[in-house]
């Protein structure tokens, strides 16, 4: 049984008004009693709570300090009912409390052991009085000793079997109750773990529930907001309130609708909002459930689709016409070739000669730029060795007229690293950060080629990607991006170099997403750049 039914401190206290009770009938009551008996016994059952107290306080067994109180309670009943008229005593009916509270607390066999107890607390009371047997018959004695054992018997009976029955609805509750509460625990646990914000509303207006998501987008404390009017909780959203208000009113789904939450920090946020109803099993209306999710992430997706539907059109464009003006330029570059051959020019003429000779040479490396920009694809791929490549961009690097002898070149590609992708368009882009890097530094500066398996992006701060198990990095302690011209230095047509197309940092990030990863640059003007070409491998 559970210590919960009755409680013991609780039983220790009824018994101390009892006998207080008794002490205060022994001080009014009339010369039956033989009061400074009563007195007494009265007192010492009062005194005896302490004593219980004490040892309940002392983490005493809590069924044996029941047990033995009640046992003494038979042992205080019966000498209270010999010393206020014996067999005539009106204390004999306490006997019903000690079995009472005994079947109740410890069951049935406890019960009926301390019914025993007064039963035969009552045949002392009858050895006590007349000894005649005759006298015993007359006077009912016995008779009244059945209906006693009979009576408490029934009582401790009774009382068992609803304290049994009670305890097992308890322990039933108990067992629905941590069932109910691991339910809502999973249902909390899913509802959390979901990336759409969730809020329910009840009939009333209330905030019933709001799931970890929609407290991130909306900016809003669930605890806070729990049994709240929606509307105070979304004052600073009133799309999000006529959203709702409207499914409250109709009794009906909302179509999606999205909107824009500010920020208390400043800027706003893209939402899109849903609404439903909720509907008891027997159709009547509980609620509305109110869907919603930041579209911060999928605006910047569709953004960059058609940022790269328009660069893809640029670039077709751009190749198209490279290529109408390849051919003319090919016949002027020939042409000027022929002339020097031919007239051998001297003075101004050959300067002039010289400089279209050079302009024409540098229209035409835009011209393959362009043309490799418009038309680029994946290629073929293969198993390639990832750390070698990178050794041997460092070689080509090094022989290039940008690598000063105030330059230092390190490349740190120790583990053997296996992609499957184009060696010749990776190498080319690789080149290209290498060659930008070596050409940002001014006087002595260094340039480092690092290779960095999946494993180590952590240790690297590095953020990776999606499916990518390498990063190729190349970082220098040139002169770094204009703060203003980070955002734009993927940009085709887009530079800071002198002399530059703006089409080389274009064709490494079209390079790079051709195989699926992604490229990241951090940099800080004055203290050098750092590319991050992460691919799958």
């Amino acid at each position: 049984m559970r210590e919960s039914f009755p409680r013991t401190r609780t039983v220790i206290v009824v018994r101390f008004l009892v006998a207080a009770a008794i002490t205060l009938t022994a001080l009014i009551g009339g010369s039956s009693l033989a009061r400074p008996a009563v007195l007494i016994l009265g007192s010492i059952a009062a005194a005896l709570t302490v004593v219980y107290l004490l040892w309940h306080a002392a983490g005493g067994r809590p069924h044996l300090l029941l047990l033995v109180q009640c046992t003494v309670d038979v042992v205080f009943i019966t000498l209270l009912a010999y010393f206020s008229g014996g067999l005539g005593s009106p204390f004999k009916l306490l006997y019903f409390l000690p079995v009472i509270v005994v079947a109740g607390r410890l069951g049935l066999r406890p019960g009926l052991a301390v019914a025993g107890g007064a039963v035969a607390g009552h045949v002392v009371l009858v050895l006590t009085g007349p000894p005649s047997w005759s006298h015993l018959m007359e006077s009912g004695a016995v008779a009244e000793i059945a209906i006693l054992l009979i009576s408490l018997v029934l009582v401790a009976l009774l009382e068992g079997h609803l304290a049994r029955k009670a305890g097992e609805s308890e322990d039933q509750l108990t067992v629905t109750r941590s069932e109910l509460d691991t339910a809502e625990l999973r249902i909390a646990d899913i509802l959390d773990g979901i990336s759409s914000g969730l809020v329910l509303i009840d009939t009333s207006g209330s905030v019933a529930y709001l799931n970890r998501a929609g407290e991130t987008i909306l900016g809003i404390p669930g605890a806070d907001s729990k049994g709240t009017d929606y509307r105070l909780v979304f004052a600073d959203v009133p799309a999000f309130c006529e959203r709702i208000s409207a499914a409250l009113d109709a009794g009906r789904p909302e179509a999606r609708v999205e909107f824009f939450i500010k920020r208390r920090g400043g800027g706003s946020t893209p939402v899109g909002l849903s609404t439903s109803i909720l509907r008891s099993g027997q159709g009547e209306d509980r609620g509305v459930i109110a869907i919603f999710q930041d579209l911060t992430r999928a605006r910047q997706v569709e953004e960059r689709l058609r940022h790269d539907d328009r660069l893809s059109a640029l670039g077709e464009f751009a190749a198209g016409v490279a290529h109408e003006i390849r051919n003319p330029l090919y016949a002027i570059k020939g042409s000027i070739d022929l002339l020097k051959e031919t007239i051998k020019p001297k003075g101004d003429e050959a300067k002039l000669i010289e400089l279209v000779s050079r302009e024409t040479d540098r229209l035409n490396t835009l011209l393959q730029d362009v043309l490799q920009y418009g038309r680029m694809e994946s290629g073929e791929r293969e198993s390639v060795r990832l750390d070698a490549l990178v050794g041997e961009v460092a070689e080509l690097a090094r022989q290039h007229p940008a690598m000063a002898p105030t330059t230092d070149l390190v490349v740190e590609a120790t583990d053997q690293v296996e992609g499957v992708v184009n060696a010749e368009q990776i190498r080319r882009a690789l080149l290209n950060l290498t060659i930008n890097a070596l050409e940002a530094i001014e006087g002595e500066g260094r340039v480092r080629l690092s290779l960095v398996p999946q494993a180590a992006f952590a240790a690297r701060g590095l953020a990776g990607a999606s499916g990518c198990g390498v990063a190729l990095i190349v970082e220098d302690t040139g002169y770094g991006i204009p703060v203003d011209s980070k955002d734009e230095v993927f940009q085709p047509f887009k530079t800071t170099k002198k002399g530059g197309t703006g089409l080389g940092l274009a064709i490494v990030d079209k390079t790079v997403r051709a195989h699926g990863g992604r490229i990241a640059v951090v940099s800080e003007p004055g203290k050098g750049s750092r590319f991050i070409m992460y691919l799958p491998v």
